[in-house]
Formats: C-alpha cells, sequence, structure tokens
C-alpha cells in the first residue's frame, strides 16, 4: 500500500523571532510592548501567545505572530489542510464535515476564501528561459451556468501550465492572436497539439514547427482504415496495410509515398444527399496524411519534442478530477484559482 506524506506549514505557539522593522515606516527601532493570547483554530494548538511591539519613531503598535499564524483564526496549517481537501474532490460542505469530526468548526465560505486565498499565493510561473516546446488544448468549463471554452498551454520541458485563456479553440482569430502572444512572450519554436484542424492552421500561420500527439492521430487512424476495410474489396487490403505500416515506421518519404497511393484512388461521383463513398472517405485520408506528414514525426527529428501531448492532458485531466463534484464558478477569477491550485506544487 503506497503511503503519502503531505507536509503542512508549521505552527509555533510562542514568538522566537524579532520583526525586522516596523511594518509602516520600515524603522527597527522597535520597542516590546507586551504578550498577548490569541485563539486559534489548528489541529494541534488552541491558543498562541503573540507579542507586541511599539516603533519608537511613528509610534506604530503592531502584533508579530509565531512561524504558522496570522491575523485569521486559522493556523496556516489548516487553511492548507482544508484547500487540500477541497483539491482532492470534497466540496466546501464536505471539508467542513470532515474537519468537524475533528472539533475544528469551519464555515464553508472560509473554506472557500482559504482556496482563493492560497491560489493568489501561487500564480502559473513564466519561465525564464522561455518555452521552446509548448503544448495547448481545449476542454469546457462552467461560469454562472454556461459552457465556456478554454484554452491552456504547458510548457512540455518542465510539464508546468504557462497559460489559462477564455477562448474556444474552434474561435481560429482568438486563438492565433492568443498563440501569437505566446510565441512573441516566450519564444515558443514548437507546438504540441492534438490533430484539430485550427491547431495545425495556426502553426503553418505562425511558422511553427508543429508535433501532432501521436496517440490521438493513430487511435482515429486506425478506426477509419478498419471501418472502410470492411466497405472496400479485398483489393484495397494490401493499400490500407501499406498506410499502417508507414504510420508504425514514419520513414521520411512516408508522405510522398502516401501521395502516391492517393493519386491511385478513383472514387465514384458523388450523389447529392447521399453519404460519402469509401473510397471517397480514403482519398481524403490519405490527401490528410500526406499534408500533415512532417507533424507526425517531427519528434524522430527534434530530442526535445515529446510524441504525443499528455502533459497537457494530465493538467486537464487534474483539473477535472476536482471540477467533477463543482456546479461551476460563479467568476472567471474563482475559475483561474481553481484552476491554478490543481496544478501548482504547493498542494
Amino acid at each position: 500500500m503506497t503511503i503519502v506524506t503531505i507536509g503542512l506549514a508549521e505552527v509555533n505557539d510562542e514568538v522566537n523571532t524579532r520583526p525586522r522593522g516596523c511594518p509602516r515606516c520600515g524603522s527597527t527601532l522597535l520597542q516590546g510592548w507586551g504578550t498577548v493570547t490569541k485563539p486559534v483554530r489548528d489541529p494541534q494548538h488552541q491558543e498562541v501567545r503573540v507579542r507586541r511591539f511599539h516603533c519608537c519613531d511613528c509610534h506604530h503598535t503592531f502584533r508579530h505572530y509565531p512561524e504558522g499564524v496570522g491575523p485569521a483564526d486559522q493556523s496556516h496549517r489548516l487553511q492548507q489542510l482544508a484547500t487540500i481537501c477541497w483539491v482532492l474532490g470534497l466540496s466546501t460542505r464536505m471539508v467542513t464535515g470532515v474537519l468537524g469530526a475533528f472539533g475544528i468548526q469551519l464555515c464553508h465560505m472560509t473554506v472557500w476564501r482559504d482556496v482563493q486565498a492560497l491560489a493568489d499565493s501561487w500564480s502559473m510561473p513564466t519561465p525564464l528561459q522561455g518555452v521552446r516546446v509548448l503544448g495547448i488544448d481545449g476542454f469546457y468549463a462552467s461560469i454562472q451556468g454556461k459552457g465556456t471554452g478554454m484554452m491552456v498551454a504547458v510548457d512540455l520541458g518542465t510539464g508546468n501550465p504557462v497559460a489559462l485563456a477564455r477562448i474556444d479553440e474552434k474561435d481560429r482569430p482568438a486563438l492565433f492572436a492568443w498563440l501569437q502572444l505566446l510565441k512573441e512572450e516566450l519564444g515558443v519554436e514548437v507546438l504540441v497539439s492534438d490533430d484539430f484542424n485550427s491547431y495545425s492552421t495556426a502553426a503553418r500561420r505562425l511558422e511553427l514547427q508543429h508535433q501532432i500527439c501521436r496517440f490521438h492521430y493513430l487511435r482515429w487512424v486506425n478506426r477509419l482504415l478498419s471501418t472502410l476495410q470492411k466497405k472496400l474489396d479485398d483489393e484495397w487490403n494490401e493499400p490500407l496495410d501499406q498506410v499502417r505500416q508507414l504510420l508504425q515506421d514514419l520513414p521520411p518519404d512516408g508522405g510522398h509515398r502516401i501521395y502516391q497511393l492517393y493519386r491511385q484512388v478513383v472514387p465514384p461521383p458523388r450523389i447529392y444527399n447521399q453519404p460519402m463513398h469509401p473510397l471517397a472517405r480514403l482519398q481524403k485520408l490519405l490527401l490528410r496524411l500526406s499534408d500533415n506528414w512532417s507533424s507526425y514525426r517531427l519528434f524522430l527529428e527534434e530530442d526535445d519534442v515529446p510524441t504525443t501531448n499528455n502533459a497537457t492532458e494530465r493538467t486537464i485531466g487534474r483539473w477535472r478530477i476536482r471540477n467533477r463534484s463543482a456546479r461551476g464558478f460563479k467568476t472567471w477569477p474563482g475559475l483561474v484559482n481553481a484552476f491554478t491550485l490543481c496544478n501548482s506544487p504547493i498542494v
């Protein structure tokens, strides 16, 4: 059985240090001004001793708290614990129920404020060295009861999300503008995505190298080839097997060889309001594979380019685990904070 150890903030019941300076004027000339007892909500401490100091320059009096304690009634440790419970899928009311079983009483809105406060303390990092290989993908979330298209960008070198945008992946102008901004700010050279047509078009327009997720294109291509093989004559079995083998080996001239197969396919004229003939579907497939061939095998030429977009999928997956038990979000900042927290190293 796997045992997971979670490191929470340390909480002291006594002040062991002096403040570095007055919070108002910065003066280091401070005079002790007594000690008071502060009730605190914490799994281990019920109260702590807080020291008060008086600034001899501006005459401001302030409190200096022990490690792990602030002005709030909760300790930092309890705030982290409540946030972790929420990230793991419990609703705010469920979190209050779990903590209440241990004698710690919290309001469900206090739990939500803890989530927001911890998310505000950690934002999506902007890599100092830039991002050469960027993974992108789209998903949907609920804001005020309405489904909203979202885009996330992930640094595939580290696996960390670097950008989140309220953009539907079908909205090409907005998608292109967002990717253009990321290219300029992060120095992106390679784009990794699934085989949605908007991504391929964006990569060509922005002059980016493009790697299409190998898992995605092999899945739908093999399904389509199996479907066509059942509908076509036996004479087409060999060309279909050739396509499968080319996709498996990914030779440099594979795009040209598939294009030669494309030229051999002569479908009958299409009849209006009738389903597309299997040969026409095969011809369309071969042309698409030929056009995108370089995007299928870029990982063979660039060592730092992954074969799949799994890192981006995992980022969205962590969010979906949390979102499964949520009814939605009322505001965009609240959603961003929740998404950020689900993918942060502090929880």
